[in-house]
């Protein structure tokens, strides 16, 4: 047998070895990124489409505040003759709740009585007038003899200067009388709304200090009521201190946190679920009220969310909670979750198993005999887990999802072929979104 020389044999070798090469190295690229039929990759997960809602949310973190919670204070201090509750007592609005010692109180009141009836006196004097008699200016007698005229009677001359007086002195003395009758009213507390106690701050024998208000208490309820109220973070709700506290869950709002990309798709009205930290299970349903257009932190973000671009500015919202409220409190801390986005009937496919970026959205769909097709598709909604596909598939048919290895596909690092683009490379549809699936703060899905 002839020998080929050492040379010319390894040129051989390394021939046959680059056309093995190249060739196994184009099978595995048009596995990848060919659009033509090819058979589906064994082990490859499959799922049908399927019709039903597809649903976007946000979230945040927060706590439970009640606008009904109030602090209520005497409007006239003294010391206290009578406290009327405790702690853990339900109350009624306009139950006694307490009283301060009224003596001095009741004496100034009649006092200022006193002051109002002579006030009175001296502008029924002044509106009177002072009666003047007229010189009399008729001669003694008359030229026929006739006897003298008499003298005209007496009229009465009302100054307008003193009646002015004393009609302003007897505004004063009314308007003493009035704040002498408050103060005394102020000595009594009552409940300016039907609540449970949460806390009495002196007892009996105690010196309180008046709030010189207009009525029986004054009542601090929590800022977030309504209307746009964000002005401190939320999670920290209003810190209510008073001689007694009153607490009432009716109307339970939640204030929360949201990153600046989720707040953006926040409206009145949105429907949300807000769950609580000590209440396992537990899943409240809410709706957004108001939202914040100025920002409530600036620090680290403590939830709801990543807010893109290493900037940790947050918007408040508050929600009203629309489940019943009996045995809420105030201050629970709380993950909300706001339905931003909602697609109702439609055909969805999980997001892994859409390929692409805006308009160049694909899946893999699986036929009958096992092969695979690369099919354009349109998306419409993106939810947090599902995708609704709006035009390019139909119900029922099996799509293909993405599959993570760690050497890649084909064999390939990353799962593409050396120097190409890349099939298999993630999705980056924008960071902030958040949902069900992470049950916090997200970032861009993949």
């Amino acid at each position: 047998m002839k020998v080929l020389p050492r040379r010319r044999r390894a040129v051989l070798i390394n021939s046959v070895l680059g056309v093995a090469v190249l060739a196994g190295a184009g099978g595995a690229y048009a596995a990848v990124t060919g659009d033509s039929d090819s058979p589906a990759r064994n082990g490859a997960r499959t799922v049908a489409v399927t019709k039903g809602t597809v649903l976007a949310t946000v979230s945040g973190s927060g706590s439970l505040s009640s606008p009904s919670d109030a602090a209520v204070n005497f409007s006239t201090g003294g010391r206290l003759t009578e406290v009327d509750v405790k702690p853990g007592d339900k109350v009624t609005k306009g139950q006694l709740l307490g009283k301060v010692d009224a003596t001095a109180a009741t004496e100034t009141l009649a006092q200022a009585r006193a002051a109002l009836t002579a006030a009175q006196a001296n502008v029924t004097k002044a509106e009177a007038g002072q009666a003047s008699s007229a010189p009399n200016t008729g001669s003694s007698s008359s030229r026929g003899g006739s006897a003298a005229a008499p003298a005209p009677a007496a009229t009465p001359t009302v100054d307008p200067a003193q009646l002015a007086k004393a009609r302003a002195q007897l505004t004063q003395a009314q308007n003493a009388v009035d704040a002498a009758q408050r103060a005394l009213d102020g000595t009594a507390l009552k409940a300016p709304a039907a609540g449970t106690v949460a806390s009495v701050s002196a007892k009996a024998g105690d010196t309180v200090s008046g709030t010189s208000g207009s009525g029986g208490g004054s009542a601090g309820g929590n800022s977030g009521s309504g209307g746009n109220s964000a002005s401190s973070s939320a999670g920290s709700s209003s810190s209510l201190a008073g001689f007694v506290v009153l607490t009432n869950p009716s109307g339970m709002q939640v204030t929360a946190n949201f990153s600046e990309a989720d707040a953006l798709k926040l409206k009145p009205g949105q429907a949300a679920t807000v769950t609580l930290n000590a209440m396992s299970g537990k899943v409240l349903n809410a709706q957004v009220l108001s939202v914040s257009s100025l920002p409530v932190s600036s620090g680290s973000s403590s939830g709801g969310g990543n807010a893109g671009g290493g900037s940790a500015v947050q918007y408040a919202a508050t929600l009203t909670l629309t489940s019943p409220t009996d045995d809420l409190r105030s201050g629970l801390s709380a993950g909300i979750q706001v339905v931003v986005g909602e697609a109702s009937g439609a055909l969805s496919v999980p997001t892994a198993a859409v390929s692409g970026t805006g308009a160049n959205r694909t899946v893999t769909v699986v036929k009958a005999d096992g092969t695979a097709v690369r099919t354009p598709v349109t998306v419409g909604l993106e939810g947090d887990s599902t995708d609704q596909i709006v035009s390019g598939l139909a119900e029922g048919e099996q799509v293909q999802l993405a599959t993570v290895s760690s050497t890649g596909n084909g064999g390939f690092p990353g799962g593409a072929f050396p120097g190409g683009a890349g099939a298999g490379a993630a999705r980056n549809r924008g960071g902030g979104g958040s949902g069900f699936r992470t049950g916090g703060g997200g970032g861009g899905r993949g």
